[in-house]
């Protein structure tokens, strides 16, 4: 009975649709390039609500530096 099932759904084209990779691009790299590009606006959002804090103490740091030098 199972595989009367398969072979119908088969036929039909449900499992195929998973399945093959026909063409240049499939499920599977449409899928994968969403992700990636998911991670990248979120990883972009992160760093966009601290970048000023992040600018203000390497700025901080480099100017405490150069006074330690100079003294």
């Amino acid at each position: 009975m199972k595989k009367q099932m398969k072979k119908a759904a088969k036929n039909s084209g449900e499992m195929s649709f998973w399945k093959e990779e026909r063409g240049d691009i499939g499920v599977k790299q449409i899928a994968g390039t969403v992700a990636v590009i998911v991670i990248i606006g979120l990883v972009i959002t992160a760093v966009q609500g601290n970048l000023s804090e992040w600018i203000d103490q390497i700025w901080t740091l480099f100017i405490e530096q150069i006074e330690k030098f100079t003294k």
